[in-house]
């Protein structure tokens, strides 16, 4: 880091002439980049003014600044070189205001950074300063800083922002209903309620005679084990015969179940057939006298003429 002053000690070494080609005798400030935009070198064999591109300095030291080649200044010639020499601008002297207009100094120096060239703070004749940070804009004229200062753009913002957020926090208000509205958000109340409440008691009811069978579970397990423990062997010997019965009828029953013929089963063996059947496909035949039995209603069943037997036998 140097300042405007400091920079203006250091002598110019060329790398490849292996001499001081010159002395820094001055910077250009460009406005648009806040920063250094060419050295001026004062030539040490012919005293003239020489304009180095900042991007042509290789390092600055505390002695020197360094450069590859004389051939890095521009030509005297080039339109660039002549109007930096001739412009002649500089920060030093420049009236410094704030963002609102105010008036705020006059530059006394600036701190440059020799890697990128940057004018990284500027100093004032009342000993107050700026960072970058700070700055608005650097002109020929002037320099204008934001030193913190309220402006009257910032107050009528504040004034709008919480009119307008508590315009969107405030929730709309809620429309009156009509005289020859009707009002339907009680009687939906009202419904919810009932409904509730009628969800409410089907719970009640159901844990009622769920608790109603448990202790009946409770019960039943309680006689069949003082049961276990108090009969004797004379009570086997009774539940037997009840076991086998209750086993034979539910056998029976899914007999029937399984079999929808067996009323007519029943009913037709046994029989003698007054008159010839022959099933619709003529699969089945059977004589008239022939006695019905377990193999022909069989096969009637498998020939869907179990009917025709029916209608064949007298009752």
């Amino acid at each position: 880091m140097e300042t405007n002053e400091s920079i203006l000690t250091k002598g110019v070494v060329s790398i490849d002439d292996r001499k001081q080609v010159g002395k820094v005798k001055g910077v250009i400030i460009d406005c648009d980049a806040c920063g250094v935009s060419h050295y001026i070198v004062s030539s040490a064999s012919t005293n003239s003014s020489l304009v180095l591109p900042f991007e042509k300095s290789l390092a600055v030291g505390d002695t020197f600044m360094t450069i590859q080649s004389r051939d890095d200044f521009l030509s005297t010639t080039d339109l660039t070189a002549r109007g930096a020499l001739e412009d002649n601008f500089d920060l030093v002297g420049l009236e410094v205001y704030s963002r609102a207009g105010s008036h705020l100094g006059v530059i006394k120096g600036f701190d440059i950074d020799t890697a990128f060239g940057n004018v990284t703070k500027i100093d004032l004749e009342d000993g107050d300063s700026f960072e970058s940070e700070s700055y608005v804009f650097f002109a020929r004229e002037f320099v204008f800083v934001d030193d913190g200062t309220e402006i009257d753009a910032d107050i009528r913002v504040a004034a709008v922002e919480p009119t307008a957020g508590e315009t969107e926090g405030e929730a709309a208000p809620l429309a009156e209903p009509a005289d020859d509205e009707v009002a339907v958000e009680p009687e939906s109340e009202e419904v919810v309620e009932r409904v509730l409440e009628s969800d409410e008691a089907d719970e009640a009811i159901y844990e009622a005679e769920e608790a109603e069978e448990e202790a009946a579970a409770e019960d039943e397990a309680e006689c069949v084990a003082e049961g276990d423990f108090e009969d004797d062997p004379s009570d086997d010997v009774t539940e037997e015969p009840v076991a086998a019965e209750l086993e034979a009828d539910s056998a029976e029953s899914v007999e029937e179940e399984s079999d929808p013929d067996a009323e007519l089963r029943s009913f037709l063996v046994g029989k003698k057939l007054n008159e010839r059947v022959v099933s619709q496909d003529g699969s089945f035949v059977i004589e008239a006298g022939e006695e019905i039995t377990e193999q022909v209603f069989a096969e009637a069943q498998k020939c869907d003429a179990v009917l025709l037997l029916t209608m064949s036998v007298d009752e």
